[in-house]
């Protein structure tokens, strides 16, 4: 009797392993906070000189966990998804608005024709800007001028209900088309937003385009962007060039150029960024430095400063919080903080 329910007792384990092993589903996820120092300061404006400390969730990474998947369905089909849920380390709340999976929620197939997927995820301007600026500290940081001086209208990091394409690579070069729809009563195109992207990737080599084009909700007019950007690893350092133009409904025009260039040391890296934003005679600028130990694969611990100046542009210097707003011409706000950043 005992044997039998040891051999029931294994073939369930066994079948749960395999269960499991076919679906492929992992857990994962990164706890990432900063001690900040953040101050602001104008010339002529006695009540716009501030200074803040706090502690910060999302340095170098937005902290989250997640659970993706996939499992083959035969002929060369696979089906995947992503749940992937942001959070604040500093008081525990949910990140994103509070929304429960506020970073990525999406499904899709994926085959000999490339990927197709639902939900809520990335647009295909945040990939040419992530790939592009990957040079300081990683993809779109808190304190990265590709996303703080970059720009982003409404539901264009992140966008809800998409419908998301993504060609196979082809030596090296992919494309996509991503539609999400503006779900307005009455009308296809209102809220709506079309994007794409091409990108090159090839060894040390990276090279991207992309474009949005949001309606608002009467469809009466858009909030565009176009990208450009790219990276190179030289090997005794790693560099990369961003620009963008934007382009409101009411016509106003911002034009960021952003470049940066990190140089290892073993275990460590120091990372410099300079930036500029213009719309027309205004304009604001920006520098940053941020240095970084790996003590393991997981582990690392950060520093960073990093300043931006108004000169008829707002700007930040932490995207993180409000505390570094050079919210008024001739004000300077910067950032200087300590982090720590772990992976699961």
């Amino acid at each position: 009797m005992n044997k039998k329910l040891v051999a029931l007792a294994v073939s369930a384990i066994a079948a749960g392993a395999a269960s499991a092993q076919t679906a492929n589903v992992t857990l994962y996820g990164i706890i990432d906070t900063y001690l900040a120092s953040e101050r602001g300061s104008s010339p002529t404006v006695a009540a716009n000189k501030v200074s803040t400390t706090g502690l910060v969730s999302g340095g170098i990474s937005g902290s989250r966990w997640g659970l993706r998947g996939s499992e083959s369905l035969g002929g060369g089909l696979n089906a995947f998804f992503n749940l992937e849920n942001g959070f604040n380390v500093d008081n525990g709340s949910l990140g994103q608005g509070g929304l429960l999976f506020g970073r990525r929620a999406y499904v899709g197939l994926s085959g000999g024709f490339g990927s197709i997927q639902m939900g809520r995820d990335y647009s295909p301007n945040f990939w040419v800007m992530c790939n592009s600026d990957d040079s300081f500290g990683g993809c779109l940081n808190g304190w990265s001028a590709v996303a703080n001086m970059g720009g982003f209208f409404a539901n264009t990091l992140r966008q809800n209900n998409q419908v998301y394409y993504k060609t196979p690579n082809m030596g090296g070069l992919t494309a996509s088309l991503a539609w999400a729809l503006g779900e307005v009563a009455g009308t296809s195109s209102g809220s709506r937003t079309l994007g794409g992207n091409i990108e090159y990737k090839n060894g040390p080599l990276y090279v991207g385009v992309g474009f949005s084009d949001q309606k608002n909700a009467a469809a009466t007019a858009s909030n565009k962007q176009f990208i450009v950007g790219g990276s190179y690893n030289f090997g005794v350092a790693y560099a990369g060039l961003t620009y963008i133009e934007n382009k409101d409904t009411a016509g106003n025009k911002t034009k960021p150029l952003i470049g940066s260039v990190t140089v290892p040391f073993g275990s460590a890296r120091v990372g410099l960024q300079l930036a500029q934003s213009k719309s027309g005679s205004a304009k604001a600028q920006a520098f940053g430095l941020l240095g970084e130990y790996d003590f393991s694969k997981r582990t690392e611990a950060y520093a960073v400063y990093y300043q931006c100046k108004n000169k008829g542009l707002v700007c930040v210097a932490d995207g993180n919080t409000a505390w570094s707003t050079a919210g008024v011409n001739g004000m300077t706000a910067s950032l200087l903080g300590l982090g720590v950043k772990h992976k699961f």
